[in-house]
């Protein structure tokens, strides 16, 4: 049977590639140093297959066709599809086996995925693989999540299915080591009166509140609330959610957090570490107050 062995979740800036020059402040040093090293605890767990949980930002589809959940699962991939974008463009292994497989059990458990065998992943999937130096030989299964054009799934529902997918990779008759990578926000505002704002102070909240576990309790922040504290980007914390909940009761270890303005965003990096024992009780919150 398979198992997770370990998780990340963290941030996709295309500013990652478009503006990689250095600040004095030594923000965007930091954040990528936090991406190595995640790719350093990610390869010490030794997977031997990848579950990425992103989102589409209007690349492989249009508003004439737009899915609130797409699991992709071609034989190969090549990405990033934006291929204006300044960074090595890599030929991925696709795992078709297990994304029929997941396909078929969500239907039954009644998460009515749609599917794709011709998608080509984006900067959200390709920067992360490509800063952690790591997962990019691997075969992989992507979900895609709809963050962009309302209506969007609840965050109570990205936390269903992050449960269901714990549960479905534990049915998955083959001895597969998955390590599941989610990617998005956190705090960003894009094409609105506030683009370039980035909520510090709340990032740290959410970033504690993820490594507790409390995902219900972050599954109950209203449209509203979420829209006013993280901005339009800030609906990526789906894929935060998602990836949270499929780990369970084990603790997450923030690795990095920076307000990077230059690239517009909050970024952060968590990683889970599921060949060791889970939390017995949750350990108090160290981060800023949510404001």
């Amino acid at each position: 049977m398979a198992e997770i062995v370990a998780a990340v979740a963290c941030s996709h800036a295309p500013g990652l590639a478009t503006r990689p020059q250095l600040d004095a402040a030594g923000t965007k040093q930091r954040f990528y140093d936090g991406l190595k090293e995640a790719g350093r605890r990610l390869a010490a767990t030794r997977p031997t297959a990848l579950l990425i949980v992103s989102n589409e930002h209007i690349q492989n589809f249009f508003f004439n066709n737009w899915p609130t959940f797409c699991l992709a699962f071609p034989e190969e991939m090549e990405g990033p599809i934006e291929t204006w974008m300044p960074m090595p463009r890599y030929h991925l292994r696709g795992y078709p086996e297990f994304g029929q497989y997941l396909l078929e059990a969500a239907l039954a458990a009644h998460f009515d995925l749609s599917s794709s065998q011709e998608l080509e992943p984006d900067h959200a999937v390709m920067l992360p693989l490509h800063h952690m130096q790591y997962g990019t030989d691997l075969p992989m299964a992507i979900l895609l999540q709809n963050c962009v054009q309302p209506p969007l799934p609840t965050l109570a529902r990205c936390v269903e299915l992050g449960r269901f997918l714990a549960k479905a990779i534990a049915a998955w008759p083959r001895p597969d080591r998955f390590a599941l990578v989610g990617v998005g926000g956190i705090s960003h505002w894009i094409g609105v009166k506030n683009m370039g704002a980035v909520n510090e102070a709340w990032d740290r909240w959410f970033i504690d509140e993820i490594c507790q576990g409390h995902v219900d309790a972050l599954a109950r922040i209203t449209p509203e609330e979420l829209n006013r504290d993280a901005g339009n980007g800030g609906e990526e914390i789906r894929n935060w959610l998602t990836v949270a909940a499929a780990v369970g009761d084990h603790p997450g270890e923030p690795i990095s957090y920076e307000a990077v303005t230059d690239w517009v965003v909050g970024c952060g990096c968590v990683f889970w570490d599921l060949t060791k024992a889970p939390r017995e009780a949750a350990s108090p919150g160290t981060a800023a107050t949510r404001q």
